[in-house]
Order: C-alpha cells, then structure tokens, then sequence
C-alpha cells in the first residue's frame, strides 16, 4: 500500500508540472501504467545482466568455452544422453516438416542447422571436449581482458537501460482536470537531459463515449487495461494501454462530463432567458492574455515583444525565441570580423592602398548592414497568430513572397509541444496544432515557452466553442421568435384570463422588435416548454399558480395557446 500511495504521490507531482493550467483548471484524477507493464518492460534489461554479467563472471573466475584436451572421461555421459534427446526431437520435427511440405523453406533451413549444431556438440562431448570449463590456471587473466570488458559494458547498459524504463514508465500518465483530458507522454532518453514530451489532450466539451476494456483474464484479474477517449473529431482519439484501474478513470471522466454538460445547459438557457426575453444583453467574457511587460521603445523593433498582445482585438502574435534572432544575425557578424581582418592585414602588408581600404571597410558596413536588416526584419515578419476565431501562420520574406495558412480554432483537434534538454535550458520548443480535414499540422517553431503557448490555445478553443454553442442556442431562440410573430400576425394567440381584461405583466412585454399587439396577446417563451421542464424544476405552488414565477408564466401561457390554436381562425375566450 505504502509503495502504491509513493507512486501516486510521484504521478500527481509529473502531471503538475507537465500542464500548465488555466485558470479555474485543476486536476482531478491521474492515472499511470500498471505495474505488470513495468515487468513485461524489465523482461530482456533483467535478461541482458543475467546473460552478459553471468558470462564475464564466469570468464573472470576461469571459466573457458568449448575446451579440448580437458582429460574427461570420453563416451555417453548423462549430458550427452540429453543431447541425443533433443537431436531426436528436433529431427522428428524436421521429418515432419518436410514431409508436409510448404512454401517458406525457412523454418526447414532453420530446423536442419539446429540438427547440424546439436550433432556437432554430441560428437565433441563424446571426444573428451566440453562445452563450459572452468580452469583458473588454465584460463589466467580473463576478468579485464577486452573480451570481458565488453560483457561488463553491456551488463552495465542493460542495468542502466532498466533506471530508464522505470523512470519512463513513471512518466507516462493519463490526467483528468475540470476541462480536459491530457495524454502526458515522456520519452526519455537521458533523464532531465534528453527527453522528447508529447501530449494529446482531448476537452470535456468533445467527449462522447470512454471505453474500458480489459481483454485478457490476466488484465481482469490485477484491474489494469486499455481506455479508449472517442471524440467526434476525426482521428482525434486518445488511447491509453496498461492503464491501472480503467473502470475508476472511466467513471471519474463521464462523471466530469455529464456534470459539465449540466452546468453548460443551465448557464446557456438562462443566459438565453436574460438576453432574449429581458433585453439584458450577458456580460462580455474576456479572454485571458498574457501580462504585458514593460520595454523600452527603440528595443520593439529590434528585439518585439515575445508574446504580442492586443487587448482590444484579443489577438496574441508569438515568434521564434530570441536566440534564433541571434543565430540568424551571426554570419553578418562573422563575415563583418573576417572582412576587416583581412583588409586590415593586406594594408598593412602594402598590398591595398588607404583609399582601397576605406573603400572596402565601406563596401563592408553596408552589406553588414543590409544583411543584418534582412535578418531582423525575416525574424520579425515568421509570426504565429491566435485570434478569438482563428489560427494564423505567417512566413514571409522581406520585401518578397508571403506563406499565410490559417485555420479555424473549431478545426483544432489537438494541441501538443515537444522540447529537447537544450530548449528546456533556454526556454523554447515547437508547438504542434493539428487541425481536422485538409489544414493538416501548424507547428509553431521554437516559441518560447511552449506550455504557455498550449494553455493559450486551449484557453481560446474552449470559449470558441462555448460561443458556438451559445450562436446555434440564439439561432434557436430567433426561430421561436419569429414563430411568435407569425402567430401574432395571423392571430393565434389566446388572451391571458380569456377576458381580455388583464394588462400584460413584465414577464410578457413583447420582444424587441416585436410589432405592436394588444394587451390580450401573450409573448412565447424563450425556450421551448420542454427544455424549460427538463432544466428548471417546478414546485407544486408554481403549477398552481404559474404567475408567481414569470418564466413559468410565459411557458405555461405558451403552452395552453398552442393547444387551443385553430389554424387560420382567431381565438376568442373561453
């Protein structure tokens, strides 16, 4: 128990560091590989320090192999009859196989060398030879000799490879926030040097089934499997093998779906209510932006902000890291170095004349100059773009061509960077959006820290989406508007009491917009009957006296008019 709870300790402590989360995001559930995976993944490291460390040991203590003149007794000992055995099964194989014929004559070839290799052994036992022999005077010196150095090198890296595979099985973990699901996914090669981090994520909002499948008794027995994340992109599913405990993330996940699908429901309709039926217009959501620092003018055009953000727009521009700036203005630096060492020394040797030399340190400024402009000005104009719609790719030469792929953030179906032990050091890396249909990939080159670029992203693709949903849900509501409207016009709305009498309460002003009516017309309600029944519970007062709350007003007036509509005839009172 003690190891397992150390264990989750360790995966909750990687997937904190492996996002970056946005606001209001926290983690909620993390999952890693089982520990059967860990021991499949040890199966040949443990065999490769058994074999490699067993055979130098044995060359160090004065074991030899397939040793003559070793004045053991000659003939059938018990090893030699074991021997004979096998050569006998391996024949009986071989006969079988040749007698039923076939296609591939490899396993035959196979077959008969094995029969070839065992005779050969038995023939060399029954002379006196051995195939192990242990004889330190015989075999003096062998525990350093290059032989066992070799075997000592390679049981060292099948001891050093099993420290990588559990620190990457340990890396490898399937993490459930409030917004998402993020398939964390290290590839270590030298820890905290050489690691290659890829992660694919998948949001709430996209989920449609999680599926956990354990396939074998093995897998059911000891509870670990596969967990299968469908989203409605295409290509857009994350698979999860070895996962400990499938049925527990499964559950957590649909749990965090269904609740998210409830809370959007309800804030949708009620936002829907306000906006439509009370013309009060929701309050605009801003979109997080990175902080902007302050910097001194002259620096922008060199060396520009790095993210570039427009408040008012809501667009942030990234470009590569500061040291592909400097990579980029080094050969005019060195081409400036050289051209200078080299007019100074052939005027110093008498070979140039002053004028000659002014002339060419001249000639020099100006192409390092204009090569420096030309770098400046292309690192300036490769931007990345994040607009509250869409993503922008822009490469483009100076005063030349220009290569501007764009995407919408709807199309985005994952968003994952990728960093090596060098770009951790500097803090950089490549973000990769891959996008649904023919955008393909958009990789963001060597911006500066990736996790923030990702979380940005994120960020903007969750309200795009919510602002879709929230467009489809008003185009709805604009459709019943109008249906209202037309029910006005042809004059299919009852009274409210079927007296004529009453004066239209606040709950049924008409829409904005709406032609003048009578005091006797009813205004329908801003979401259909049964969404209304299905989101807002309604108590047994409220049924009897629908007055008291004016969204069940408006609802339950709609509703007795549409079932007293005569199409094409007006409706008088009851």
């Amino acid at each position: 128990m003690k190891i397992g709870k150390a264990i989750d300790k360790l995966l909750y402590e990687d997937a904190d560091a492996a996002l970056d989360l946005a606001p209001n995001e926290e983690i909620l559930y993390v999952t890693g590989r089982h520990w059967i995976i860990l021991m499949a993944r040890l199966i040949v490291p443990l065999i490769g320090i058994g074999f490699f460390g067993g055979i130098a040991f044995y060359r160090a203590i004065g074991g030899g192999f397939l040793v003559t003149d070793t004045g053991e007794p000659t003939g059938f000992d018990l090893f030699n009859i074991l021997l004979v055995l096998i050569e006998a099964v391996l024949l009986l194989f071989w006969v079988a196989l040749w007698v039923r014929g076939g296609k591939d004559p490899n396993p035959g070839r196979v077959l008969l060398a094995a029969n070839l290799a065992v005779l050969a052994l038995i023939y060399f036992r029954y002379n006196g030879g051995r195939i192990f022999y242990i004889d330190p005077g015989r075999f003096f010196g062998q525990a350093f000799d290059p032989i066992n150095l070799v075997f000592i090198s390679l049981a060292i890296v099948s001891l050093f490879s099993i420290f990588l595979i559990v620190y990457d099985w340990l890396n490898d973990e399937l993490i459930l926030t409030n917004r998402r699901v993020v398939y964390d996914n290290d590839q270590v090669f030298i820890p905290r040097l050489i690691e290659r981090r890829v992660q694919e994520q998948i949001f709430i909002e996209e989920i449609q089934d999680v599926v956990a499948a354990t396939k074998t008794y093995l897998q059911h027995w000891f509870q670990y499997g596969t967990i299968t994340i469908k989203s409605a992109r295409i290509g857009g599913n994350i698979v999860f093998h070895g996962a400990r405990n499938p049925k527990e993330m499964q559950r957590r996940i649909m749990a965090q779906v269904n609740e998210n699908r409830r809370k959007r429901t309800e804030t949708d309709l009620e936002k829907m209510v306000e906006a439509r039926v009370y013309n009060e217009p929701p309050p605009k959501v801003k979109r997080p932006l990175p902080p902007v620092k302050p910097r001194w003018d002259w620096l922008s055009w060199l060396l520009p902000a790095n993210p570039e953000v427009n408040a008012e727009k809501e667009t942030v521009i990234w470009r590569k890291h500061w040291v592909f700036l400097l990579r980029g203005l080094f050969p005019p630096f060195a081409m400036l170095f050289v051209g200078w060492i080299i007019v100074v020394l052939l005027g110093s040797w008498g070979l140039l004349p002053t004028v000659w030399m002014t002339v060419l340190i001249g000639a020099l400024l100006i192409a390092f100059v204009l090569w420096s402009l030309w770098e400046v000005e292309d690192y300036r104009n490769d931007i990345y773009i994040l607009t509250p719609t869409n993503i922008i790719d822009v490469e483009k030469k100076p005063l030349g061509p220009e290569d501007r792929r764009t995407a919408s953030l709807g199309a985005i179906t994952n968003v994952s960077f990728e960093t090596t032990f060098i770009s951790n050091l500097l803090g950089y890396g490549n973000v990769v959006v891959e996008t649904a249909g023919g955008g393909g990939k958009f990789t963001f080159n060597h911006v500066p820290n990736p996790r923030d670029v990702v979380a940005m992203v994120n960020e903007y693709y969750v309200m795009f989406k919510r602002s879709e949903k929230e467009r489809s849900l008003n185009d709805m509501l604009e459709l019943l508007r109008h249906y209202h409207l037309a029910q006005q016009r042809h004059h299919e709305l009852l009274p409210v009491n079927g007296t004529g009498a009453n004066e239209p309460t606040p709950a049924t002003q008409p829409l904005a917009g709406a032609p003048p009516t009578t005091a006797t017309t009813v205004l329908a309600p801003a979401v259909s009957p049964m969404q209304t029944a299905a989101t807002m519970p309604v108590s047994t007062e409220q049924q009897l006296h629908p007055a008291t709350d004016p969204a069940l007003a408006v609802t339950q007036t709609a509703t007795d008019s549409a079932h007293s509509v005569r199409p094409g005839k007006e409706q008088s009172s009851a």
